[in-house]
């Protein structure tokens, strides 16, 4: 009986971590943060972290830890996985922020218990932790000072909750009221009328449709409320950077021009090069962050001035425009030959636009060959495949579904030649590999618009004694939509740590692209794989 139960906590103790949220799920530039984990840490945790300047210290025993965040380390998003020796947990994300962070309070659900918030220029961790229960803040301002309150909840954090927010009068009526701004999380700017205390509220509902019309809650209803009267930005026009070469001396200045609220002189046009494959707008003033695509081709802005004719949009580019009044309709032309397969994609909801494009495709007449709505269900930004009957000059014409527009309506357009392609999926993150059996990791094969060559699928970063032979993609039958990739371990190999699969094109240029998995709950997808490799299960 005594060595079973001693079998049993070994077993108890040799476990991978099992994290599935963390609170809070931020921290401040230059300060630091006990953080708990929802799930468990497993024995003798460790922390992979996607970007410098961040540290995680744990204790001896129990879920917490605390994370570090430097002085130097750049605003943002950040993903966190928890590893030990016999596995690893998801990738959770964290943000780094620039404002001061507080931690909500209990009771605040009412107006009367309103958590008193000593600064309008902070950022509130929060947890709606049952069904039914609603958190109040209170915050002082002076008449014609814009507050914007904003949440971070399911989009970002994968919270499952339709997050609401609104704004209380002095006297504890609700002036303005939003549910769904950005995704399924609410933002609100409101400009005081008169000097006084203002309360802000949130409550929720189910991410997931039901009959219930009760508010919801649970531990992981966790949420970051930004609330400042400082800057804060919503868009830039462009909405995408334009790669620079290293080589350059010195680069072409590229300058984004930021939209949002309270924005002083020095932040209404920034210079914005970048040689990677994302841009983040950034500065101290700020509330908080951006994150901008970064393209090969030209990233231009539309002309408000009246023109003769409409603008032109080349292929390759992007163009970044706004809807600016109800009923608008912007119109672009571009010029092709016979034959020309183009794609034309469309950004608005995705980039946190109130946009529901509907993209046209005209004769120069205005005529039209061809109405994109809806990408797919849930997708409200639509593509379309073109490919033209003659050559000559055509439309591409965009507006609102509903007729709606405003100075928030932004979106972008992006031409491209339609190129046979691939792309590579796998099913999970993170991988176990157990010296005496072969790890068989499924990866699926995606050719987009013909695209015909082998691939070699490959593993690459892998630790000593670990191997995996090169399969191949072939051009038809099965093994042109799925392959099956081998891990093999050599006894007494022990490993924790990321590697990367990729697929390879024989081609001039060569082509290399790797394999990503979708993070569900955020919406997001990463090539950043885990692998761990372990001793064979005591029988």
């Amino acid at each position: 009986m005594t060595s079973a139960l001693l079998m049993l906590a070994a077993t108890l103790v040799a476990a991978p971590p099992t994290v599935t949220a963390l609170f809070p799920a931020g921290c401040q530039v230059g300060q630091s943060v006990e953080v708990t984990a929802q799930g468990a840490l497993g024995d003798k945790p460790q922390a992979w972290i996607s970007r410098e300047g961040v540290k995680l210290e744990f204790a001896e025993s129990g879920n917490k830890f605390k994370v570090i965040i430097a002085e130097n380390a750049a605003p943002g998003l950040c993903w966190i996985r928890v590893f030990n020796a016999e596995g690893a947990s998801s990738l959770r994300p964290f943000v780094i922020g620039t404002l001061a962070e507080v931690a909500e309070k209990e009771p605040n659900n009412s107006a009367k218990e309103a958590q008193k918030l000593e600064s309008n220029q902070v950022v509130v961790n929060g947890v709606l932790d049952k069904g039914g229960d609603v958190d109040t803040f209170a915050v002082s301002l002076k008449a014609g000072q814009t507050l914007v309150a904003s949440l971070m909840a399911k989009g970002t954090l994968g919270s499952p909750m339709d997050g609401v927010l609104q704004v209380l009068g002095p006297r504890g009526f609700v002036m303005e009221h939003n549910d769904d701004d950005h995704g399924f999380d609410p933002q609100i700017a409101f400009t005081a009328p008169a000097d006084g205390e203002y309360g802000v509220r949130v409550f929720a509902f189910s991410d997931v449709a039901n009959s219930s019309i009760a508010f919801a809650g649970g531990a992981n209803f966790i949420y970051r409320l930004t609330l400042t009267t400082g800057a804060f930005v919503d868009h830039a026009q462009p909405m995408s950077v334009e790669r620079v070469a290293v080589a350059d001396e010195p680069p072409a200045l590229r300058k984004l021009r930021l939209h949002g609220w309270n924005l002083p002189p020095e932040l209404v046009e920034l210079p914005a090069d970048s040689v990677v494959d994302s841009f983040v707008v950034r500065h101290a003033l700020l509330g908080n962050t951006l994150t901008l695509p970064v393209e090969a081709h030209p990233s231009e802005t539309e002309l408000k001035e009246p023109a003769p004719e409409p603008q032109e949009v080349v292929v390759p580019s992007s163009m970044t425009g706004v809807i600016g009044k109800p009923g608008e309709v912007d119109v672009f032309r571009l010029k092709l030959a016979a034959k020309q397969a183009i794609v034309i994609r469309t950004d608005a909801r995705s980039a946190g636009s109130p946009l529901d494009p509907v993209l046209r495709i005209l004769k120069a007449d205005g005529s039209q060959l061809q109405e994109v709505d809806d990408g797919s269900k849930g997708d409200f930004d639509p593509d379309a495949n073109f490919t033209p009957p003659a050559e000559g000059e055509y439309r591409i014409a965009i507006t609102d579904r509903f007729g709606m527009g405003g100075p928030r309506f932004f979106y972008r357009i992006t031409a491209l030649p339609s190129r046979p392609d691939f792309e590579l999926r796998v099913a999970a993150d993170s991988f176990v590999l157990s010296s005496d059996k072969p790890l068989e990791i499924p990866v699926t094969v995606d050719r987009q618009r013909g695209f015909a060559p082998e691939i070699e699928v490959i593993a690459i970063e892998l630790p000593e004694k670990v191997t995996a032979e090169a399969v191949v993609s072939e051009k038809t039958g099965d093994k042109s939509k799925s392959v099956k990739l081998v891990l093999k371990a050599e006894a007494g190999v022990s490993y924790s740590g990321p590697i990367r699969i990729r697929g390879r094109v024989k081609a001039e240029p060569p082509i290399e692209k790797p394999a990503l998995t979708t993070l569900t709950s955020f919406g997001a997808t990463t090539g950043d794989l885990w692998l761990t490799v372990s001793a064979p299960a005591a029988k």
